[in-house]
């Protein structure tokens, strides 16, 4: 399916259409003719700046670069060695985006340590793909990185699936607290890394 719009049109503070209830009907639409994880990147504002929380060796915020006109991405992890996200695989993710320096820091910290790097409200897109099996912190993760997300900004993340109950529910309880809509994109990618669907949503 072919969405006749510019994605990005319809999110950010320079949205052309100033009702929620439009724009998420918008979302909406496009959400549905989505088909691979990295549509996501679509909807970043031209010149935002984003992060992505958990990286491993680099994959999708090498999509995030090349599918958006995104000015500067974060790209956070440990490589602590845990679950095979080790060193080597720190390695692979900066061979792969060494391309995209100018537009991309690796940040190998913790979650939360990278927090006040950033100021309230600074950041136009923010990607949560760390610890499915634990629901993202139980959704520690979210709560603690939405103050830092723009009016009009786009909170998203993997792993909205079945397989991962805990993700379901933190991500459940996290839209209905925050009172956002949820929009969800069927991936059709035979990757074991895209094979989830990705959920967003946009911050009003």
């Amino acid at each position: 399916m072919t969405v006749p719009v510019n994605p990005a049109d319809f999110t950010g503070a320079a949205s052309p259409i100033g009702d929620d209830e439009a724009v998420n009907a918008a979302l909406r639409l496009l959400a549905s003719g989505f088909t691979r994880r990295d549509d996501v990147a679509t909807l970043i504002r031209a010149g935002g700046v984003g992060i992505e929380l958990g990286v491993a060796a680099g994959d999708f915020s090498e999509r995030i670069l090349n599918r958006s006109q995104i000015r500067y991405l974060y790209s956070i992890d440990m490589w602590a060695g845990d679950r095979g996200h080790g060193v080597d695989q720190y390695k692979e993710a900066v061979r792969r985006l060494h391309p995209h320096r100018d537009r991309n820091a690796l940040l190998r910290m913790r979650f939360d340590e990278a927090l006040d790097l950033f100021d309230g409200q600074s950041l136009d897109f923010i990607y949560v793909d760390g610890y499915a099996h634990t629901g993202e912190e139980n959704g520690r993760t979210f709560d603690d990185w939405y103050p830092k997300l723009k009016h009009g900004g786009i909170i998203a993340g993997d792993d909205y699936h079945s397989d991962w109950p805990l993700v379901m529910a933190a991500v459940n309880e996290f839209i209905r607290r925050n009172e956002l809509v949820l929009h969800v994109i069927q991936c059709q990618e035979n990757a074991w890394n895209s094979m989830y669907p990705t959920w967003f949503a946009m911050k009003p």
